[in-house]
């Protein structure tokens, strides 16, 4: 199960688009620096995304990179398959040419849980899940700060 560089890209840039005033226009330097990552990786990625209906982007005077959806909407799910097709989570962990239920690897009775679990986190959680753990952690490490 392996998550590609552009799925890791496209979901810190939509989780930054996702933190910004509705309506704001973001252009790619912003998204790029915010994101670490050079503007023509990153416009590649913003491509896939549009063609998914997960951005909308604008040329032109005020141009700019918005999300299409809202954020309670576009899942880590959605934003991976844009990007990568699927997380491979049915290849063998271990690389393992032959590796299912009856021909198993070493493994394999361990990570089909693991894998399921992880399969059914990317489908539920939303960017607006993730920008409210940020302000949990946020608020934690304010709380954590003032005690001295």
């Amino acid at each position: 199960m392996t998550l590609h560089r552009s799925s890791e890209l496209a979901i810190r840039a939509a989780l930054f688009l996702a933190q910004q005033a509705p309506g704001k226009l973001s252009p790619v330097h912003e998204i790029a620096a915010h994101a670490g990552a050079s503007e023509a990786y990153l416009s590649k990625v913003l491509q896939r995304l549009a063609s998914a209906g997960l951005v909308r982007s604008f040329r032109g005077f005020g141009k700019g990179t918005e999300l299409a959806q809202s954020p309670e909407r576009i899942t880590l799910s959605s934003l991976i398959h844009a990007t990568q097709g699927s997380l491979d989570s049915d290849a063998c962990v271990l690389g393992l040419g032959i590796c299912s239920e009856e021909h198993p690897c070493a493994i394999h009775r361990d990570w089909v849980p693991l894998r399921d679990a992880i399969r059914d986190l990317v489908e539920k959680t939303t960017l607006a899940d993730l920008i409210h753990n940020i302000h949990l952690v946020e608020e934690t490490a304010v709380k954590e700060g003032g005690r001295s």
